[in-house]
């Protein structure tokens, strides 16, 4: 057990910690690329990653998108992740780069950051899911 008044600055540092994570994930998105942001239940988790598996002949397959929701799935509360994949877009490989962190609440924030036509591609075919 902690005590009392070394609890203070832990909390005080974790606070920190999590209010400059939206900064650090948007530090990481390359100059040449977008970012898709929406935010699901976990339990939908895996069925939006496969309606975005289906727009790449390669890389970012059904399974792998099975795999990685099992992953997003066993993240820590509050503790981001990040998947990098190389896909096959329209005849070219591309890289697409997948952020996820889930809060207390089993909501997943997922951002997808891939070239401006991907992310376009990627925009629309989860256009109806949240918003």
């Amino acid at each position: 057990m902690v005590p009392r008044r070394r609890l203070l600055p832990l909390v005080a540092c974790a606070i920190a910690a999590l209010a400059s994570l939206p900064a650090r994930l948007a530090a990481q998105v390359p100059a040449a690329s977008e970012r898709v942001t929406v935010d699901i239940e976990l339990e939908d988790c895996a069925r939006v990653l496969r309606r975005v598996a289906r727009l790449f002949s390669a890389g970012l397959t059904r399974a792998e998108a099975d795999r990685l929701a099992a992953e997003i799935d066993a993240l820590p509360t509050d503790k981001a992740g990040q998947w990098t994949f190389q896909v096959s877009f329209e005849g070219g490989a591309a890289s697409l780069t997948v952020h996820a962190l889930v809060d207390e609440l089993s909501m997943v924030d997922l951002d997808f950051v891939a070239t401006p036509a991907i992310a376009g591609r990627i925009r629309k075919a989860l256009a109806d899911i949240e918003r």
